[in-house]
């Protein structure tokens, strides 16, 4: 019997709020689905899992709602998700000893939700993508950077601060935003349209690395934390295999991503100009 089938028959057989221990597991979305700070959809949403994303599950079901919740650990966060969008599987969950960012195993890295970084709330609903992005376009913030958690939660709400007061849009332009820290923030995420790039958005993501790089590249944290990124995209289907990789002065009359940026992802596969 598999795990998954072997959690539902147990649920049933034992009291719905008795606890089901099974170590070194994980739980992994099948679908798009929230993560909630309780079991039942009228808590909290601490954030959205994307297909085929995995996190370590903590042994706990409980029934709320007419669904089944599993219990699982959300970047170090209480996290509930209905049984209905999972798949049960042993993983090994991994951590970077320069980031203590997590790796789950579908390869894919953690990503900082936005009620961790205290993201406001958009002024409207901004719209899905028509279609699986097959471009990623790379910017920087063109401001000071940041190296550590709490210094890039500041940059990221100044970003986002600055793009709604300032330039008048509903929330933060970028796709997500990529600290000196390794650590990588979730903007308007996997399958919103953005406003990161002119003509572009529908089209394409955007990924920004704070700070100014112009006449230095990124620290690798950042570098690796950008390819992290992508390549978690592709194996999870958020962003098409043969996708183009841009910087955004490709497509704009602008200097970003900085001169060094750019001739670094010059030499990265899939760009063209």
């Amino acid at each position: 019997m598999n795990l998954a089938v072997f959690l539902r028959t147990s649920f049933l057989l034992f009291c719905c709020y008795a606890p089901i221990s099974i170590a070194s597991e994980c739980a992994c979305a099948t679908d798009d689905v929230h993560v909630r700070s309780g079991a039942g959809t009228t808590h909290h949403i601490l954030g959205t899992l994307p297909t085929g994303t995995c996190l370590a599950f903590k042994g706990h079901l409980h029934s709320a709602g007419g669904m089944h919740w599993a219990n699982v650990d959300y970047h170090g966060q209480n996290g509930w998700i209905s049984s209905t969008y999972l798949t049960f599987k042993s993983c090994s969950l991994t951590t970077s000893h320069n980031t203590g960012t997590s790796h789950s195993s579908s390869g894919c890295p953690t990503i900082i939700s936005r009620s961790e970084w205290g993201a406001r709330a958009p002024t409207h609903h901004n719209g899905a993508l028509p279609a699986t992005p097959g471009h990623v376009y790379i910017h920087h913030g063109a401001t000071p950077g940041c190296h550590t958690k709490a210094e890039c939660i500041k940059r990221v709400q100044s970003y986002q601060n600055y793009h709604m007061d300032s330039h008048g849009w509903s929330d933060i332009g970028y796709s997500f935003i990529i600290g000196e820290d390794g650590n990588i923030y979730e903007g308007r995420g996997w399958n919103t349209i953005g406003a990161h790039t002119l003509h572009h958005n529908t089209d394409g993501l955007g990924f920004c690395v704070m700070g100014d790089f112009t006449s230095h590249v990124p620290n690798d944290l950042a570098i690796n934390a950008v390819k992290s990124l992508i390549d978690c995209g592709v194996k999870t289907g958020r962003i098409t295999h043969n996708y183009v990789l841009k910087g955004h002065r490709d497509v704009g009359q602008t200097a970003c991503p900085g001169d060094k940026l750019y001739a670094l992802i010059k030499t990265w596969p899939h760009y063209h100009h």
